[in-house]
């Protein structure tokens, strides 16, 4: 099975995002079965590595304005959530 293909985008350094515990974060789909799905977003909890070969699939880390990183992080999935986020003060 081909590996499944994410993006997320986060405000802060990637440096500081922790790894290898359950978190939950808004990613993009953009390898679903139907092409007119690609972008959807979800609310996940989910873990996450720096190393590509980690977790079954891909996630691809952009900052606040959009600026791609140049190495995909791996990510797994465990459940999406029904809710909204947070909204930070």
């Amino acid at each position: 099975m081909a590996k499944k293909e994410f993006d997320t985008f986060i405000l802060s350094d990637p440096a500081l995002l922790p790894e290898d515990r359950e978190m939950e974060l808004i990613v993009r789909d953009l390898t679903p079965p139907d092409r007119r799905y690609k972008y959807r977003s979800a609310y996940v909890s989910a873990m996450i590595s720096k190393f590509e070969s980690k977790y079954p699939d891909r996630l691809w880390i952009r900052l606040g304005r959009g600026q791609l990183q140049e190495k995909p992080w791996s990510i797994k999935i465990l459940k999406e959530l029904n809710k909204l986020p947070k909204e930070s003060e």
